[in-house]
């Protein structure tokens, strides 16, 4: 390869460790509690987990290497997942909605953004803390924002109700 190749090819996966590392930095500022996997990644170069069933959730967030997360996370609280994602998109956005997520009935939601080719799933458990939220191949921007949303209702809701647990249950 010529050397002048093998410089600008270089100095591209420099650029492209340090636009990963700033993706891994945005999606951990915006869902406390993220961190690295203990474990091997999957199927992307860096997973990331959360641990806090009934308060962020319990899952993983995986980075391609496009830049794109799938985010999986589970034991979320409904009310949480329900004022996060209206919070982001507005009301009716999902499929079968018409009305905001926390006056839906518990089941599976989705949303197929054609735009960025992101799928959405959220799912309002029957128990009100064992929601879901699964977004694929998102952007990391959206991505961020998602899980910020769902975070700031989590705070809001904990601010406003401190006698209540995290999970929706009495204290």
């Amino acid at each position: 390869m010529k050397p002048p190749v093998m410089k600008a090819l270089e100095e591209w996966k420099d650029a492209s460790d340090a636009l990963q590392e700033r993706a891994v930095n945005v999606l951990r500022l915006a869902l406390p509690g993220l961190d690295h996997s203990k474990t091997p990644p999957y199927c992307c170069p860096v997973t990331l987990t959360i641990d806090r069933p009934g308060d962020l959730g319990h899952g993983r967030i995986c980075i391609d290497d496009d830049r794109r997360a799938t985010v999986e996370i589970t034991n979320l609280p409904n009310a949480v997942i329900a004022e996060g994602i209206d919070a982001v998109f507005g009301i009716g956005w999902f499929d079968s909605t018409d009305a905001a997520l926390e006056d839906c009935e518990p089941g599976k939601y989705h949303y197929d953004d054609e735009m960025s080719g992101s799928e959405y799933t959220i799912g309002l458990g029957e128990d009100p803390a064992d929601g879901s939220l699964n977004i694929d191949y998102v952007p990391i921007p959206f991505a961020a924002e998602v899980l910020d949303a769902i975070s700031t209702a989590r705070d809001r809701q904990a601010d406003e109700h401190p006698d209540t647990a995290r999970d929706g249950s009495s204290a």
